[in-house]
């Protein structure tokens, strides 16, 4: 699906907020499963996108059915995150009443960076030495694990700022903001969040014996 292209998409209104270049499971089920499972693998996309979202155009990631996993009564399905997008119509139930909205939406555009750019590295070593300083620092609260960091650093540039952004610990609509910007702006914020996280941790560090006492009684 070229950029700056229109095309129409099922939705699945979730809690969260996926990023191109990551992989989410996700229960899905019903009549958008179906739909799905009927076409060609590389025809399955649908439009992911935070289901309280202000806004005339909310933005979202288009994604494809990966894999289906099964979950009790219902299942999971394997999505990957591949373009981002904004809505260019409202969205509006399918024609034939299947429970699920589809909508008509505007690829956005994520040119490319080069990789070999002084600015582009500077901001690269700036953006996994926030990571790592976070993984160390917020431990759980940050949700990468240190061997997959290690596998991150040697990614490409979008798959490291994206996979950052949906580790963080903000809430929903912040990713949202996070997914609206152009990349190189995208990891320049991700790396400043994890700044102030990490830092805001380390200040409030000698004063933990305090909060575990306050839980205590």
């Amino acid at each position: 699906m070229p950029s700056g292209t229109h095309v129409r998409l099922p939705l699945l209104l979730t809690d969260d907020v996926q990023f191109p270049c990551t992989r989410v499971r996700l229960p899905l089920a019903g009549a958008l499963l179906c739909d799905l499972l009927v076409r060609p693998p590389d025809e399955r996309w649908l439009g992911v996108v935070l289901a309280r979202q202000p806004g005339a155009a909310p933005t979202g990631t288009a994604s494809r059915l990966l894999e289906l996993e099964p979950d009790g009564d219902g299942a999971r399905v394997v999505l990957l995150g591949a373009h981002r997008f904004a809505l260019a119509e409202a969205p509006e139930a399918a024609a034939n009443t299947a429970s699920y909205p589809t909508a008509l939406v505007r690829l956005l555009p994520e040119p490319a960076l080069d990789e070999h750019a002084p600015l582009l590295r500077a901001l690269r070593e700036e953006l996994t030495d926030r990571l790592e300083d976070a993984v160390e620092t917020l431990g759980e609260a940050m949700a990468l694990a240190p061997d997959t960091l290690r596998r991150l650093f040697d990614a490409p540039f979008e798959e490291l700022v994206n996979r950052a952004a949906a580790a963080l610990d903000v809430p929903p609509l912040r990713k949202v903001e996070l997914l609206t910007l152009p990349l190189f702006d995208r990891a320049a914020e991700v790396a400043g969040i994890l700044r102030s996280h990490t830092k805001l941790v380390e200040l409030l560090r000698p004063y933990r014996h305090l909060m575990v006492a306050a839980e205590n009684n």
